[in-house]
């Protein structure tokens, strides 16, 4: 056990990895979605259409969903580094490229290239190393910290973005300001690749460490429990844990069996589901920023805020879920998460009602009180996979199956948006999209309800009863190291002190044998 416990593998000993892995998982979609964030002038530089904009977010959602199952394997097959890097240096050059095209044809193209280059060589990659990044029992805080820190770098880097926006807007430039937000977005990570080439360590070579360790402080059990309690039981029982944990540390990888064994989980599938919901809100939001400067008449500028501030929740709302689970379950952090959601997206139905001030704040507490659903929600997503019981051995795998189908949204709502606000001019459609997003909140609130009731209550049985087997091995240790000590003081005072035993324990025994007799 005391292997194991110094052994890194904690989350207190990979903070700084776990911060670099959050900038990057926030910096490389600087790309694909910047144009969310600045709509309506995105939309003028490039002479597009509702719908047109949407089909460049189903384009990289496409070819993203696709690439989610392939980028599970190449996960759990290749080294997830080399993934990271490549991912990082080839967005980064896709950006270059969006300097030079305006052709709606070809901006289609490199949005399906930004979906090969950050959705299927570098999201499984990435979920598979966070996830080495804390023992079982931390996950939920290891990626509500993970969500948390690209909530802050998102912030960080939005900052930047709209001061830069905000620079050439004031002079009437707004396309030119789009064009270094681009370069900003293209430069930042082919630097961060540089540094994780530097600084970052492959993980299988911690995972093999991590497995020789428990192996061994797992054998090392065994043999002290047998030679403590002498007993047949204590031994095979010792014995039965170590080769479990010694099973589950080899993560011996994806196979054909293992890969059909996850697909018949129904757990996978009520995870995949509760994504799935979660991600449908989490791509509408987008579109509270085009609500703001075209229905209720904000500047770009403060549209763009009004979008960017999801950012600014983010660092709060994602660890906040995930410490809040680790007291009050998953299942009921995410019931939460979905009340959440649902509030925030009814309340917008009043902004219109309002004016002034008064309307600004309803419209910024709206979509707050959304962010921070989303957001606590997002952060969850894939501990439910710990919690669900899927093996490290097909997690990347299990992360690819999960993406691939909770992750449709993607291609899903950019579509049904466009399409709704070209057909339903001015608020109507706003309003048609916002019922839209209700109903995913009161789908995914019976989900998280479903799961709580079930695989949320049977992990819960199982973490009592892993406690209490470990309260009574650490008692039976205890009573076993006590009898030593005892056994040791006795042979350590000499044949004066053996006689005076002897004759007291035979006098004491005397009695009761006479009294008997």
């Amino acid at each position: 056990m005391n292997a194991i416990k110094e052994h890194a593998i904690g989350l207190k000993h990979n903070i700084v990895t776990l911060i670099l892995l959050s900038f990057a998982g926030s910096i490389i979609y600087g790309l694909p979605y910047f144009r969310t964030y600045y709509y309506d002038a995105y939309q003028q530089m490039y002479h597009l259409t509702n719908t047109q904009i949407g089909a460049l977010g189903s384009a990289y959602g496409l070819l993203g969903v696709f690439s989610y199952a392939i980028g599970g394997i190449l996960a759990d097959k290749f080294g997830a580094k080399k993934l990271m890097i490549f991912s990082l240096t080839a967005t980064g050059l896709g950006g270059f490229l969006h300097l030079f095209i305006t052709d709606f044809h070809m901006l289609v193209a490199i949005y399906l290239l930004w979906g090969v280059t950050s959705l299927l060589t570098f999201w499984p990659a990435l979920m598979k190393i966070t996830r080495m990044q804390g023992i079982e029992d931390e996950q939920s805080r290891v990626y509500g910290i993970f969500e948390g820190g690209r909530g802050v770098f998102g912030a960080a880097h939005l900052a930047v973005a709209t001061a830069i926006f905000g620079f050439f807007q004031a002079r009437t430039l707004p396309a030119l300001g789009i064009r270094w937000i681009i370069v900003f977005y293209s430069v930042a990570p082919l630097i961060l690749a540089v540094i994780f080439a530097f600084l970052i360590k492959e993980p299988k070579a911690a995972t093999a460490q991590s497995a020789a360790a428990q192996s061994a402080a797992a054998q090392t059990s065994a043999a002290e429990a047998s030679a403590n309690t002498g007993t047949a039981k204590a031994e095979a029982d010792a014995a039965e844990t170590a080769a479990e944990e010694s099973a589950d540390a080899k993560d011996s990888g994806l196979t054909l069996h293992s890969a059909l064994a996850l697909l018949r989980m129904p757990a996978l599938w009520l995870i995949i589901l509760m994504v799935f919901t979660t991600y449908s809100i989490r791509m509408s939001i987008f579109y509270f920023a085009p609500f703001s400067s075209n229905i209720v008449g904000t500047t770009a500028v403060v549209a763009a805020m009004v979008s960017a501030w999801q950012q600014y929740v983010r660092p709060f709302a994602a660890p906040g879920g995930g410490f809040l689970a680790d007291r009050i379950g998953r299942g009921n952090a995410m019931t939460g998460g979905y009340i959440l959601m649902g509030l925030g997206t009814a309340l917008l139905f009043l902004v219109l009602r309002m004016s002034g001030t008064a309307q600004m704040v309803m419209l910024v507490f709206a979509c707050s009180i959304v962010y921070f659903g989303v957001f606590s929600n997002y952060g969850l997503l894939y501990s439910f996979l710990t919690e669900g019981g899927v093996p490290l051995g097909v997690y990347g795998f299990a992360v690819g199956v999960v993406s691939t189908v909770g992750y449709l949204p993607e291609v899903l709502c950019p579509l049904l948006a466009g399409v709704t606000l070209d057909k339903y001019a001015g608020s109507t459609g706003y309003f048609i999209y916002f019922g839209f997003m209700i109903a995913m909140t009161v789908i995914g609130l019976a989900l998280s309800v479903l799961w709580t009731n079930t695989f949320g209550r049977r992990y819960k049985q199982q973490q009592i009863r892993e406690r209490e087997a470990k309260a009574r091995a650490d008692r039976a240790a205890g009573a076993a190291a006590k009898e030593d000590t005892v056994l040791v003081a006795s042979v350590t005072k000499g044949p004066v002190s053996g006689s005076a035993a002897t004759v007291t324990t035979g006098s004491v025994a005397g009695k009761p044998q006479a009294q008997l007799g």
